[in-house]
């Protein structure tokens, strides 16, 4: 999963998701020697990202109408744009299980987003959501691992003395 990270060292962002049904989920994103990772915990009540000082910054929303089933809910991602809306999409699209999957940026001038996933049969919402994010996070994950690689082989070939 590739979501830009604003925070400062010692911030740790959190995502929660809460279903119709009374069914909280957090989501913490730590930053490790693997790359990015998720940690799905349950039974949370909070959804912020530590911006500063006491402050806190809500990072992820959800937005369920009432009656509605866990296979139809939109999330708001706050702090994002298509960057990650797009490539997201691309990603949650491509399971079997979603139906739909779209996403809207509510005006220029706020950097949040309202992405929306329908799912078919009894699926929830929040798992192709955490199955794209952690597919994004792969991809993204390997193209990083590939530059660094040929960026290390090619100072390589410079130290080199030409013969």
């Amino acid at each position: 999963m590739i979501i830009r990270i604003r925070r400062s060292d010692s911030t740790q962002l959190y995502a929660v998701v809460k279903s119709g049904l009374g069914i909280t989920k957090t989501c913490a994103l730590s930053d490790n020697a693997e790359g990015i990772s998720l940690a799905f915990k349950s039974d949370a009540s909070e959804c912020f990202s530590m911006a500063g000082e006491g402050e806190k910054k809500r990072v992820l929303e959800t937005v369920q109408a009432d009656g509605a089933d866990e296979g139809c809910v939109t999330f708001v991602l706050h702090d994002e744009d298509h960057t990650l809306g797009n490539s997201l999409r691309y990603m949650i699209m491509k399971n079997v299980d979603v139906e739909f999957c779209g996403y809207t940026i509510t005006h220029p001038s706020e950097s949040k987003i309202n992405f929306r996933i329908q799912t078919r049969g009894s699926v929830p919402a929040t798992e192709p959501l955490r199955r794209g994010l952690n597919e994004l996070n792969d991809v993204c994950q390997h193209v990083l691992n590939t530059f660094q690689a040929r960026v290390s082989e090619f100072k390589e070939e410079q130290e080199q003395p030409m013969e």
